[in-house]
């Protein structure tokens, strides 16, 4: 019942003993007196009233009715006997949903009727009142928790959730999931979470790892006259030592993201390796003449008191100097038919520089001033400029050929007295 339409019951009673006066009849009363029944936010009682319109009707009961009122019919509408008139008052509500919260307006009477009047669905929602619970005008706090649908992952396993859940804690405790210690979700705990959301369990291991390596053993170099240059000889066998090494490592499902040294341990000390290195010089071969003879051929040749290297001051190499040298022990790896061949025969121009400067001898020197090499008599300096090492008597006939063609690419073959 509504109270303020008990409180008039005795008004509208004596205005129709007034009114009956004045029209000087029952039958009248009855006419213009009719019954309408007036329901205000769901409550509904029967009167009878003499108004004309639903607006003379709430004006006459003192409701005063706000533009975000629900009237209807409308105030200008016409009485008629047995007619309803319906008022939902304006009610302010705030309205929480998954956190998110708004002021809100609504001519609902109930906690459910404002939820469907506001678009919220509340099927399986978790609320913090009872549907059926009424509003009041003002002060009215809704709090919705709606029913989703998520995925927890974790341990390699899809969890699945259908719950009026609101934070990623509460679905993790719905699927029933626990972390140890160091483990954490791909979300804060108190991430508010939505429909459809995945979230994933980090499994955290930090662990202690042993690892045995190796100490890689030193060599020390001694030097000695016992050997010639370029030879060596290992005096002592080396070995590696050996190391243990302790490392906290730390995985996240499974993959290492982090390796901290912590401690090292020497298992065995590596032993240094000896070698010797010589120092003795190697003797000069023999000159055994070759098609000049002891020094005769240096007189012939451009080599005489250094006079044909005048090439080598403009070139920064040029090897003139000629004369059979010595003769030595022919063509070292390749025979001296071999190197003949090598060289084009008898018609190439190879073939008559090799022939008048050494003799086709690869080891040949000059006696008289043991200052060119080689199958072509290069000068040390010259041999180097050409991408020789060491000396050429050294080099196999093949490698002092190259080396001949590409000076005379570069210097012509001016470079040779005999060419």
């Amino acid at each position: 019942m509504i109270d303020f339409l008990k409180n008039r019951k005795v008004q509208i009673a004596a205005q129709a003993v007034v009114i009956t006066g004045l029209v000087g009849g029952t039958g009248a009363v009855v006419t213009m007196n009719k019954p309408v029944t007036l329901e205000v936010n769901g409550q509904a009682e029967e009167i009878r009233t003499f108004g004309g319109t639903v607006g003379d009707i709430l004006d006459s009961h003192e409701i005063d009715v706000d533009k975000r009122d629900q009237v209807k019919p409308g105030v200008g509408t016409k009485v008629d006997r047995d007619m309803t008139i319906t008022v939902n008052t304006a009610k302010k509500v705030a309205l929480s949903v998954d956190g998110k919260e708004t002021n809100e307006w609504t001519n609902a009477n109930t906690v459910g009727q404002a939820l469907a009047d506001l678009g919220v669905d509340a099927k399986g929602a978790d609320l913090n009142a009872k549907a059926s619970q009424r509003l009041k005008e003002e002060g009215n706090d809704i709090d919705v928790t709606t029913s989703k649908d998520l995925t927890v992952v974790a341990d390699g396993k899809d969890h699945k959730v259908s719950a009026a859940v609101g934070t990623a804690k509460e679905a993790l405790k719905d699927t029933g999931v626990k972390l140890d210690k160091d483990d954490f979700l791909s979300v804060p705990m108190s991430a508010e979470v939505s429909d459809g959301q995945v979230l994933t369990v980090n499994r955290v291991k930090n662990d202690t790892v042993k690892d045995k390596q190796a100490i890689k053993a030193k060599v020390e170099t001694k030097k000695s006259d016992s050997l010639y240059e370029g030879e060596t000889k290992v005096e002592t066998e080396g070995k590696d030592g050996e190391k243990q090494v302790t490392y906290k490592v730390k995985t996240i499902n499974g993959e290492q993201v982090k390796k901290e040294k912590k401690d090292e341990k020497v298992l065995s000390e590596p032993k240094t390796k000896v070698v010797i290195q010589g120092t003795k010089k190697k003797e000069e071969p023999a000159d055994t003449g070759g098609s000049d003879s002891g020094d005769s051929g240096d007189s012939g040749s451009n080599d005489s008191g250094d006079s044909g290297d005048s090439g080598d001051s403009s070139t920064g190499g040029g090897d003139a100097g000629s004369g059979g040298g010595d003769a030595g022990s022919g063509g070292g790896d390749m025979s001296t038919a071999e190197i003949k061949a090598m060289l084009g025969g008898p018609g190439s121009k190879w073939y008559q520089v090799a022939k008048c400067e050494s003799n086709f001898n690869p080891r040949a020197v000059n006696q008289s001033n043991h200052a060119h090499f080689g199958l072509f008599q290069f000068k040390l300096q010259t041999w180097h400029s050409m991408g020789g090492s060491g000396n050429p008597v050294d080099a196999s006939p093949k490698e002092q050929f190259e080396r001949a063609k590409k000076l005379q690419a570069q210097e012509g073959w001016g470079q040779w007295a005999c060419a």
